[in-house]
């Protein structure tokens, strides 16, 4: 009795020296879907002391770790964002083939076109006023002629015209001879406009005989001058030719 005794004492005392011991694998925890990660100071196993009071008849088994698994978390699935095609350019339709003509084309008729109108013709100046009875009378002069009237006329007599027909036949036909028509009257100082109105009369009548002789109006310079013809005949008219072959010496005032 005392053997068994000693010998249930000594598996006591080997069974109390001896820890059980539970090893838990915390890595294969942390590799779980949706498991915490281990905090960074605990380790990769952690070994639980074994409880002091253990029955002597029958060890204790260790309990079984109890993992609760949490479904696994399918990870996002990417959204595939859809591409859009690129346009192609449409396609532009092919021009007709050309057609040629197989014949000429017809002849068109075109119309004469009329020659434009003439330009109106001007007027024909007016006649000279010559008289059978006036007295008027033509004297040539250096510079060209003097035509004296009656006292009161305005009228120019045939031998007149036929004077002044003369100097514009001998003047030039150039474009830069002109004709200076100077024309006088007798008056008095009192009344000087009756004088200056008879000079323009008969500085127009020598006008008109210029104009029907073929000189144009632009190259027909008048003055009249009234009653200021100096000592010469005080009723007369001075014609000069100016320019081309004309002489230079100026009309008698």
């Amino acid at each position: 009795m005392r053997i068994v005794c000693l010998f249930v004492t000594a598996l006591l005392c080997a069974f109390v020296s001896a820890q059980a011991q539970v090893t838990v694998d915390l890595q294969a925890l942390d590799n779980l879907p949706g498991a915490k990660p281990a905090p960074k100071h605990s380790t990769a196993q952690k070994t639980k002391p074994a409880p002091k009071h253990v029955a002597a008849t029958k060890p204790r088994k260790p309990p079984q770790q109890e993992v609760t698994s949490k479904p696994a978390v399918a990870p996002e699935t990417a959204t595939a964002t859809p591409t859009t095609p690129t346009a192609l350019p449409t396609p532009q339709p092919q021009p007709p083939p050309a057609t040629l003509p197989t014949a000429p084309p017809d002849t068109v008729a075109v119309a004469p076109i009329p020659p434009p109108p003439p330009p109106p013709q001007a007027a024909p100046p007016p006649p000279p006023p010559i008289s059978e009875g006036a007295t008027s009378a033509a004297l040539t002069t250096n510079a060209g002629l003097r035509v004296t009237f009656g006292a009161g006329q305005t009228d120019l007599s045939p031998a007149s015209a036929e004077a002044i027909r003369n100097v514009v036949q001998s003047a030039s036909a150039s474009d830069t001879t002109s004709f200076n028509v100077v024309a006088y009257a007798a008056g008095t100082p009192e009344d000087p406009s009756t004088a200056r109105r008879l000079s323009l009369s008969r500085a127009l009548a020598v006008r008109s005989a210029l104009m029907a002789d073929g000189v144009a109006s632009s190259r027909i310079f008048v003055r009249a001058l009234g009653a200021t013809g100096g000592e010469d005949a005080p009723d007369r008219v001075d014609l000069a030719v100016m320019g081309g072959n004309a002489g230079s010496k100026s009309q008698p005032q």
